[in-house]
């Protein structure tokens, strides 16, 4: 009976040093891993070797990729130290500072450490603002991307998560232009199987923010032009279309409107428009607007200095649009017609076809005034 009873004792102990260890190794292997003071996305332009944040501009169909750029505690518990960097790059710029990166291999417990990757975006394509009080709750909100994966590393890509809410009228194309945030979550598990992390960091805060920002402080920002006239209307895809109802605004609130879209957060055909004028140097009172049927009877300009071309803005009475590329497998190719196709800021931007906005009968007849605001010399 005794020898039964110590039996029992020892296989009680074994289990519950079992236990303790299983229970241990997991947080064992998560005390490994540094400390995290942060975490940003990078952006890397066409294998260039430097993961970037902040704002970055590139001329839209060049490749880039979103790098996860982690920072652990400064060497040695030294708050006047430099952070230790590591990232799948071997150069990282934070800030317009340049520093060298470690491995992800040299991150000790990486096997815990898990990305989660997000684009920061208004929620919708389109609002309409009712008065001036309209303008200030306009933030940001992270989206969680999970079809982009948790790696390191990850293609990079400016489909916006608002896309497939727009009302289209014209092809699927896979736009390489536009504006989109970008934000990396870092998390460190204990045990794969359990769903909430032990830590989660992003960026830490930024010191002395005293005006709160519609926008994380951290998330990284891409703006992808197309080249020639077609750069200023093409940088606002990816981002909301605010149309002014109402009469009750001011001059402090007019000027906000002009603020959200020098900042990159929203746009109106209003300041589109503008812009668009701008960088050609003149005023819609100096435009000179050709007629232009639709009918296919009209060819493009060949060598981009004459009209129709891209970038040309086309109206009829007060709707206008800019126009974007010839639709050959549609339309007639190299001549001017309703399945050309424009870009569009009426309700949120995006590509349609020109039939799909002025009026055009069944014979494929109408007509559209085009102007070009200027060409690149």
């Amino acid at each position: 009976m005794q020898g039964n009873r110590l039996l029992f004792l020892i296989i009680g102990a074994i289990v519950a040093v079992a236990a303790a260890v299983l229970w241990f190794l997991p947080r064992a292997e998560l005390a490994r891993v540094p400390t995290l003071s942060g975490a940003w996305v990078g952006i890397e332009v066409d294998d260039d070797g430097v993961a970037k944040t902040g704002d970055i501009e590139m001329v839209a169909g060049q490749g880039f990729r979103l790098h996860a750029v982690l920072a652990t505690e400064p060497r040695g518990g030294d708050e006047a130290g430099e952070p230790v960097y590591y990232s799948a790059v071997a150069q990282v710029e934070i800030e317009g500072r340049r520093f060298e990166a470690l491995p992800p291999e040299r991150l000790g417990g990486l096997d815990r450490v898990r990305m989660l990757w997000f684009s920061v975006e208004h929620g919708v394509p389109f609002r309409e603002l009712e008065d001036a009080a309209d303008v200030e709750p306009f933030e940001y909100e992270p989206f969680f991307r999970p079809e982009w994966g948790s790696a390191w590393s990850v293609d990079g890509t400016l489909d916006a998560h608002f896309d497939g809410w727009l009302e289209k009228d014209g092809p699927d194309i896979d736009r390489d232009f536009g504006t989109l945030r970008y934000q990396v979550w870092v998390v460190e598990m204990v045990d794969e199987d359990v769903l909430v992390p032990a830590r989660r960091r992003s960026a830490p805060s930024l010191p002395g923010l005293l005006v709160k920002s519609p926008v994380p402080p951290d998330a990284t920002r891409l703006e992808a032009r197309l080249p020639g006239a077609l750069g200023t209307p093409s940088a606002v895809f990816g981002l909301p279309g605010i149309h002014r109802e109402g009469e009750g605004w001011d001059a402090s609130a007019v000027a906000r409107l002009h603020e959200l879209y020098d900042d990159r957060l929203a746009f109106s055909q209003v300041s589109v428009l503008r812009d668009i004028l701008a960088a050609g140097g003149v005023t819609w009172e100096d435009l000179t607007w050709e007629l232009a049927p639709l009918d296919g009877s009209t060819a493009w300009s060949a060598s981009g200095d004459g009209s129709p071309a891209p970038g040309d803005l086309v109206h009829v009475g007060d709707r206008w649009a800019v126009l974007f590329a010839d639709s050959a497998a549609e339309g007639v190719a190299g001549m001017l017609d309703g399945a050309d196709l424009c870009l569009d800021f009426d309700a949120g931007a995006t590509v349609r076809r020109l039939d799909r906005i002025f009026t055009v009968n069944e014979e494929g007849e109408g007509d559209v005034f085009v102007a070009a605001p200027g060409r690149p010399l």
